[in-house]
């Protein structure tokens, strides 16, 4: 790694770990739930780098159901990508544990465990064309760990930094990047 991409990664965490802090400063409307924060029902996109993977764009998606503690423990289901050259995504089933704080966010834990479907591309003689072309997919288990500090909009959304970890075979990879999610 480059001290000019070291230097960049330094940045953008920097700016993903302060931003739920900006929002403290702004003033809470009596709509706002703050800690008591809980979801129902939650559909989410979360979309960041990857840095073991040449920076390239990683998304995430997911429903969760609220089912006891008053809904801050749910599960769901989940699909993560990797937007290379590669296929890799996962489909996995996931438990979510919503831990409240006194101020505007709480932390989300997320783990998912389910099937990695990946590949490897072979090129006979560096040919672009189709026929030359193949992929390999495989597939394998795979778990999903995502940890989001999220904040609250009306009751209706919630935002935030998020840290997503695979852990697959290969090794382990994770991404650096921001949640979006509708509550209802």
């Amino acid at each position: 790694m480059t001290y000019l991409t070291k230097k960049k990664m330094k940045k953008i965490l920097f700016i993903l770990l302060f931003t739920p802090f900006f929002s403290f400063s702004q003033n809470q409307h009596s709509n706002d739930c703050g800690f008591a924060c809980t979801h129902e029902n939650e559909l989410a996109i979360g979309l960041g780098i990857i840095p073991s993977h040449d920076f390239s764009l990683g998304f995430h998606a997911h429903y969760v159901k609220g089912i006891a503690l008053d809904n801050k423990l749910g599960i769901g289901l989940g699909f993560e990508t990797i937007l290379d050259e590669h296929t890799h995504n996962m489909y996995n089933l996931m438990c979510v544990y919503r831990f409240g704080s006194n101020i505007n966010g709480f932390l989300s834990v997320a783990y998912g465990a389910g099937i990695l479907m990946s590949s490897e591309e072979d090129h006979d003689d560096h040919e672009e064309s189709h026929d030359a072309h193949e992929e390999d997919i495989t597939s394998s288990f795979a778990q999903h760990l995502e940890i989001v500090y999220e904040l609250n909009h009306q009751q209706k959304f919630c935002y935030g930094p998020v840290l997503d970890i695979g852990l697959e075979k290969e090794g382990l990879h994770y991404m650096i990047g921001f949640h979006v999610g509708r509550v209802f």
